[in-house]
């Protein structure tokens, strides 16, 4: 008998299953046999995650979407990405199949996607073991692909439109100082400042709209270090037509731990220019991340006082 789907009734009920082997496997076995698909010898679990994602022994990956915890925008905001991202040969995932668990439910039917493996390795894996030059090369990779992203047409796309992007930006202007506030990451005169501090989001945003991946934590980044190539990158449910500085936010201060010889070399393979604005523009885009980005970030800030201070202490990179 499958598991019972109909127990899943909240957030709290969707977090204690979402990455619960034994609860899924049955499911995500029924829902490969529906879409004709081979079935794995053997399934596992990729960890802490906020979808269940299994990944099998037979290089298929089945990613499932909830009710909860903002399950149908990111399946919308997903599906939307592989669709934009088609055809431009980039180390992307390839959409294979889409079906629902329960096609026939009056409920939620619990959508999933069949996607391709990930080649290499996270980079946090990865790059544990490897010597400087090597990391500053495959940063410089890493720039490169987020140069390719910004340049994909975003026509076609319902999801991926630019005022979505432009709202919430205005929503974290509003909620920023609080949120900090509870985070603690930094001084209360410091919070006290950051509303005074942001620009409104059109004085902040310029040029055409960018495919951005917002969420470029360790995790969904993949590197071959033998052949110094980017190989993967993965979790298409924070995307946005926005704007190329958003996408470093989490990319310098998750996954580069706020290093920022890693972020110049990112930003050279990237084409980007370093303008004497820029360590105050990106300060600002750290504020309005939809994500708590300073969580990973080894530097105690607290003792922080000054804007001016901050901005130069993150993003401050040779020009």
């Amino acid at each position: 008998m499958l598991p019972d789907l109909g127990e899943i009734t909240s957030d709290e009920s969707y977090a204690d299953r979402r990455n619960d082997l034994g609860f899924w496997e049955p499911w995500v076995r029924r829902g490969l046999d529906s879409l004709g698909f081979p079935q794995p010898g053997e399934l596992r679990s990729p960890g802490e995650s906020t979808n269940p994602v299994f990944i099998g022994d037979n290089g298929l990956v089945v990613k499932l979407y909830g009710e909860f915890w903002c399950g149908p925008s990111s399946l919308e905001c997903e599906a939307a990405a592989y669709r934009v991202l088609a055809g431009h040969e980039l180390p992307v995932p390839a959409l294979l199949g889409r079906g629902e668990l329960r096609p026939d439910a009056t409920g939620w039917s619990w959508p999933f996607l069949v996607l391709s493996v990930a080649e290499g390795r996270p980079w946090q894996r990865a790059t544990a073991e490897m010597d400087r030059a090597a990391e500053l090369a495959l940063a410089c990779r890493v720039g490169e692909l987020l140069g390719r992203l910004r340049r994909i047409p975003l026509t076609g796309s319902e999801v991926l439109h630019p005022a979505a992007f432009a709202d919430l930006l205005r929503e974290r202007a509003a909620a920023t100082a609080a949120d900090h506030r509870e985070w603690k990451h930094l001084s209360p005169g410091l919070v006290d400042a950051i509303d005074d501090f942001l620009p409104e989001a059109a004085e902040l945003l310029g040029g055409s709209p960018e495919f951005v991946h917002g969420d470029l934590h360790a995790g969904n980044l993949f590197v071959d270090p033998e052949r110094g190539e980017v190989t993967g990158l993965i979790d298409f449910n924070d995307v946005h037509a926005g704007d190329f500085r958003y996408g470093l936010v989490q990319l310098h201060l998750s996954t580069f731990r706020a290093d920022r010889e890693l972020l110049a070399a990112a930003l050279r393979g990237a084409d980007w220019p370093v303008a004497p604005t820029f360590p105050q523009e990106m300060l600002a885009f750290t504020f309005l991340h939809d994500f708590d980005v300073f969580e990973r970030t080894p530097l105690d800030l607290t003792g922080v006082t000054d804007l001016t201070e901050l901005a130069e202490l993150l993003w401050g990179v040779d020009r």
